[in-house]
């Protein structure tokens, strides 16, 4: 169960679903209650590890949250850079393999 949703969204959604009241979260992370009401209401972006304690509070991984996995994903790649490297050869390999082509749009789509 993950969220592709910005922080404050997929808090919202999480904490809806939960049916988790805020005060009871604020307790168990020890934050601030109002900060959370700032964070539903997308006026703030948490650190990492204020990510990790909501997580803890909210009994999920923190890779719920799209920032995190971002996050996480960027550290990997600073870490060993060789592995864009590595993906990207095997998407051309996938692509020249099956002869697949990447779909490209060239006008937007209207409503």
């Amino acid at each position: 169960m993950y969220s592709n949703k910005n922080f404050g969204t997929a808090l919202k959604e999480i904490i809806d679903k939960k049916r988790i009241k805020l005060r009871s979260l604020a307790n168990k992370t020890n934050l601030n209650y109002s900060y959370f009401s700032k964070l539903k209401k997308r006026e703030g972006h948490p650190p990492i590890t204020t990510i990790e304690l909501i997580s803890d509070g909210l009994d999920i991984p923190p890779e719920y949250f799209l920032e995190y996995r971002i996050y996480k994903i960027e550290k990997i790649l600073k870490k060993y850079p060789h592995i864009i490297d590595k993906t990207l050869n095997y998407v051309d390999s996938l692509v020249i393999k099956n002869n697949l082509k990447v779909a490209e749009r060239k006008k937007p789509f209207t409503k």
